[in-house]
């Protein structure tokens, strides 16, 4: 069922419905976050000084989101367990069309054409000799290999035909050019030589070829030229965006996940072992319908929130079976709470001889707690180890159920983008409560960005009564603008400015007011597609994309003074005079934010219908004289540290 499932969302995911499309991101909050981090600690790629030895091996599942620089000297592929389907275990290196600092490349252009984007790159791995037991020289007798697992697409969006994922051996490194008697000096480039390279495909068509969601490679390093101590290998990808006659769809489209990657002497062709004893995926929520919802909800009716049993996957890389034992333990935190399981021994086979893994579903005969309390957090502890005695085979993975003032299908992380076609577009996302009435006090969105922020344009904030599992009456709308996420878990809050009494199932969504693409972020490690719903010609239609928007409803008691409105600056900017009567506005941007790098920032101004009516570089005063009077909204946006802030502009002439 799970793989039909797999099949079924890739099929649908390719964007070919009448009205939804899925795109791909633009920009990648993870990275973003820790490239920041790292610029203010002054850390980021390195190069190696002393090579490494043998053997070299990375299944990118220590944590962390860029590769480990132990073995690695750059920073462009994006370590995750979100974009692998069904990985050899959990945690891959993912490569695709954005860059170390979290945005998309500055040469990408739209499709077709394709350019060169990530890169991963070997530290100088000494393949001239070994020094374990004794010190001896390398040479092809001594049967080198070089392994790793790959996929294209996993839940990301599939490679085009034209796009490819390459890897090449350095032949000659990068060096000095001048010589005795030489007046002048150049560097000469590294010299590489292709090794192996693989088309652009969908998982589903991946699949299909190959009977494996990630196909192994093992290459044999033979020519005397590589053994030397500094030998080193690099992965880099082909991309073309996704095309589109709008800019609000230029998306990117290309993922390649890369795991186990595996150099040693000693192999062979059908030296597939690496023994150990792993989880393949990350730990699974513990409710039925919902990654996080509001507390008082769920205490209201808890049997019918909790989940059954689990689906957890186990991964063997042995040659040989092994005994196991899976088990789980939850906590209250900062409670007594607790429970555990325990299943009985699992014969567990060796990878290879399972499509994707052994899956278990452990039951959850039990509901967590209810109290008066507005908020709970559980840690959901799983653990595997071998049975065999002096075995350290084991594996832990964390999971953490959330039950605050929100209702989420998401798991806070995008893998792709939702949108629909059509001015006039509307989306409707249905949740229900356990208690009614209750109070709507905001709506999360995520948004994505897109090749030059083209979906910053107006749209109509809604929320919907119920009419026999559709939308029904307008119990709330309002005109606001979109804002990006800059970072992991940052949704744009829209407080309301009049709260809602909702009862039953009640939906939030968008109204378009133009044909672009909103770009909402979708999750598409989990499937919240029954209660999501789309109107583009008058009547409501139950989605057929497989995934979760990241629109996250907020009840309950009133919220305390931050967030911000639809015309709310994210961060501290004046304009002035305000309203303006003369020909010339002045901006003032908080004393935090650097605006004298003019050339990184962008100045737009826009109508209350979204249309753009006025765009420069970076400047602290801007000329209106050509506006006629009325209500603009004036944004700033830095297009290197992605700050964003935005004002109302009144003309008044």
């Amino acid at each position: 069922m799970r793989t039909l499932f797999i099949l079924t969302f890739i099929s649908l995911s390719l964007g070919l419905f009448s009205q939804e499309v899925i795109t791909g991101l633009q920009f990648n909050p993870v990275v973003k976050e820790q490239f920041l981090k790292d610029r203010m600690l002054k850390t980021g790629n390195v190069e190696d000084t002393i090579p490494i030895t043998l053997p070299f091996y990375d299944d990118f599942s220590s944590g962390g989101v860029f590769p480990s620089p132990l073995r690695w000297i750059d920073r462009y592929g994006f370590v995750n367990t979100d974009y692998p389907i069904y990985p050899v275990n959990r945690g891959v290196l993912t490569m695709d069309a954005i860059n170390d600092s979290g945005s998309m490349y500055p040469d990408a252009v739209g499709g077709p054409q394709t350019f060169i984007a990530d890169h991963l790159t070997s530290r100088y791995v000494r393949l001239d000799s070994v020094f374990s037991p004794l010190p001896r020289a390398l040479s092809p007798a001594d049967s080198v290999y070089l392994s790793f697992y790959y996929q294209p697409q996993g839940w990301g969006l599939p490679p085009h035909n034209s796009d490819s994922l390459v890897l090449q051996f350095l032949l000659v490194p990068k060096h000095d050019s001048l010589a005795a008697g030489d007046t002048t000096h150049y560097i000469i480039p590294d010299r590489w030589r292709h090794i192996w390279s693989d088309r652009g495909m969908s998982v589903d068509s991946f699949y299909l070829e190959n009977n494996t969601y990630f196909r192994r490679v093992i290459l044999p390093i033979t020519d005397t030229v590589f053994f030397k101590p500094t030998f080193r290998f690099q992965f880099y990808n082909y991309v073309s965006l996704a095309e589109g006659t709008q800019p609000s769809w230029q998306s990117n489209c290309s993922q390649w996940n890369i795991d186990a990657v595996y150099l040693n002497q000693g192999r062979n062709l059908y030296d597939t072992v690496h023994p150990e004893i792993r989880f393949v995926e990350r730990a699974p929520s513990i409710l039925k319908n919902y990654q996080s919802m509001p507390y008082t909800q769920f205490c209201n009716n808890p049997s019918s929130e909790m989940i059954d049993s689990l689906s957890i996957i186990l991964s063997n890389r042995d040659a040989v079976a092994h005994s196991v034992n899976y088990s789980y333990l939850v906590t209250e935190s900062g409670g007594s709470f607790t429970k555990s399981y325990e299943t009985p021994p699992i014969n567990l086979l060796p990878y290879n001889q399972y499509a994707f893994g052994y899956a278990t579903h452990p039951p959850i005969p039990f509901t967590l707690p209810i109290s008066s309390a507005d908020s709970n957090l559980f840690e959901v502890r799983h653990i595997v180890k071998d049975l065999a005695s002096g075995s350290t085979m084991a594996d832990t993975i964390l999971g953490y159920q959330k039950f605050y003032n929100y209702y989420s299908y998401d798991d806070g992380t995008p893998e792709a983008g939702y949108g629909l076609k059509g001015t006039g577009g509307r989306m409707a996302y249905r949740f229900r409560l356990n208690k009614s009435p209750d109070t709507l006090r905001a709506v999360r969105i995520y948004f994505n960005h897109t090749l030059d922020r083209s979906n910053i344009q107006f749209f109509y904030l809604t929320v919907w009564n119920d009419n026999s599992g559709f939308p029904g009456d307008t119990a709330y709308s309002r005109l606001v603008l979109p804002w990006y996420s800059d970072s992991l878990n940052k949704f744009t809050e829209y407080r309301l400015d009049k709260p809602v009494r909702i009862s039953g199932p009640f939906y939030v969504g968008t109204e378009q007011t133009t044909d672009d693409n909103l770009n909402i972020g979708l999750d598409n490690n989990d499937n919240a597609s029954a209660n999501l719903f789309y109107n583009v010609t008058g009547a409501w239609i139950a989605s057929s994309i497989s995934g979760a928007p990241m629109i996250r409803p907020v009840i309950g008691k009133p919220l305390p003074p931050e967030g911000i409105n639809e015309l709310e600056s994210k961060g501290r900017m004046k304009v002035y005079p305000n309203p303006c009567s003369t020909g010339r506005v002045y901006i003032s941007l908080e004393e935090s934010v650097n605006f004298q790098n003019m050339g990184a920032w962008t100045i737009s101004i826009s109508g209350m219908t979204g249309q753009q009516v006025y765009h420069s570089q970076g400047t602290d005063a801007v000329d209106v004289s050509a506006l006629p009077s009325g209500v603009y909204i004036l944004e700033a946006l830095n297009t290197v540290t992605v700050q964003h802030f935005v004002s109302k502009l009144v003309i008044m002439k």
